[in-house]
């Protein structure tokens, strides 16, 4: 299945396929596309600056229709930089525009380069980083190098100029802008190669404005692929960034961009038998400064900790004990949580002495209290450590456990058979 496509794409342009293994991804990003859709109706700059960010055309003759209006707008006396800015990104998109929209481009810069900006709401006006990229944007496509020259100085006096109280946040308004200021330092010709580490960048370098780097920020892509699985966007903006970086990299084979899925984190508890072979369970000291150490896993806590120095360094959004909202007068904390894959991870330790009977009521009821009514959370992964490795019993508890309505996948382990002295002390219930 492959990601709807924006209102007059074309149907030949290059869309990144979402992979069928792995549901939770193509949910997550047909709801951020949902949401950069909203550009589309927006206004000129907006659905401009949108089709340009994605690589994406608009429907046949709708880019001319529009270049044309907004080279009326700009030759007019209700020019803005706006205007100026939303054909800039046109100018791009379509390079085979008439040459009287170059020319209204052309015009407009040298009226944006001829202001100051004295006045705040001026200053204001001025730093919107979607208008001055789509600028730098249409100079780049036109191949004007005077202009460009002077729209560097320009940028410059107006970043320099401009007040405390009108910096720009740390997200991806401070990250375009930045790429602005940094991208108008070098010639118009140059393409400097950069290590991509923002999705601003992404999309500089997938329009061809930047070279890439022979690897890609591995932390960009972590952050990139937890916003993703995030889903909620507070604007549109930052959608079409994070969506048109994702297909970038997505297409660039230098880093694997499959996101972890719920199969991954049951793959890798499922294998935890497999890394106890070389527990610490020792009869000796192993060297004559150490003592003879047995690792023993005793309750619930220690599973936890277990659990977390496996998952911490694959799935980074790794949290745990974590509150959740309350039930009444309970208030109910899970074990492990995974934001980006809306799960929780419920970690028990099955005492010799509880019947699974008692297993499957503790959990179901964590299940009612963790999916409530507005939980950010959708699926339980129960996880288990056997006290008393009773194997013959496994089948039918996961059978069980798995008729909970939301519960996935759960994953039952054994205590290794060498732990024979251990947690036979501890009579609590975790």
């Amino acid at each position: 299945m492959e990601p709807k496509r924006h209102a007059g794409q074309d149907r030949n342009d290059a869309v990144v396929p979402v992979s069928a293994d792995n549901p939770l991804l193509s949910e997550a990003l047909r709801a951020v596309e949902a949401q950069a859709q909203a550009l589309g109706s927006a206004g000129p700059l907006p659905a401009a600056f949108c089709h340009w960010a994605m690589g994406e055309g608009f429907a046949a003759g709708h880019g001319a229709q529009l270049a044309a209006e907004l080279s009326d707008e700009v030759a007019g006396s209700g020019r803005s930089i706006q205007a100026v800015a939303a054909l800039g990104f046109l100018l791009a998109i379509e390079p085979a525009l008439p040459a009287a929209c170059r020319g209204a481009f052309a015009q407009g810069v040298d009226w944006l380069t001829g202001r100051v900006g004295g006045l705040q709401s001026s200053m204001v006006s001025l730093l919107q980083p979607v208008a001055q990229t789509g600028v730098q944007v249409g100079l780049l496509a036109v191949a004007d190098t005077n202009r460009w020259q002077k729209l560097g100085t320009w940028v410059e006096s107006v970043l320099t100029k401009r007040s405390p109280g009108l910096e720009v946040d740390a997200g991806w308004r401070h990250e375009l802008l930045s790429l602005v200021e940094r991208r108008s330092k070098n010639d118009l010709a140059d393409t400097p190669t950069i290590v991509v580490a923002t999705s601003s960048e992404a999309v500089y370098v997938a329009r061809g404005l930047l070279t890439p780097g022979a690897v890609t920020n591995r932390e960009f892509v972590t952050r990139l692929l937890g916003r993703i699985q995030s889903v909620l966007y507070a604007e549109p903006e930052a959608a079409v960034l994070d969506l048109a970086a994702f297909r970038f990299l997505a297409q660039t084979a230098q880093i694997d961009l499959r996101a972890p899925s719920l199969e991954d984190v049951a793959l890798l508890l499922r294998r935890i038998p497999s890394g106890l072979r070389r527990w610490t369970w020792e009869a000796q000291k192993k060297t004559p400064t150490s003592t003879a150490q047995k690792w023993a896993v005793e309750n619930e806590y220690h599973f936890q900790n277990l659990l977390c120095a496996l998952l911490s360094p694959v799935f980074p959004d790794l949290r745990d004990e974590e509150w959740l909202a309350s039930v009444g007068q309970k208030r109910p904390r899970a074990d492990l949580v995974l934001p980006s894959l809306h799960l929780v991870i419920e970690v028990k330790y099955w005492r010799e002495k509880s019947s699974p009977q008692d297993l499957i009521s503790q959990i179901g009821e964590d299940v009612s209290l963790y999916l409530k009514v507005g939980s950010p959370y959708r699926k339980v992964l129960p996880i288990v450590w056997d006290q008393a490795r009773r194997t013959e019993q496994y089948d039918l508890l996961i059978s069980g456990l798995s008729q909970i309505r939301d519960v996935v996948t759960p994953v039952i382990i054994a205590q290794p058979a060498f732990m024979e002295s251990a947690a036979n002390g501890d009579a609590s219930g975790v």
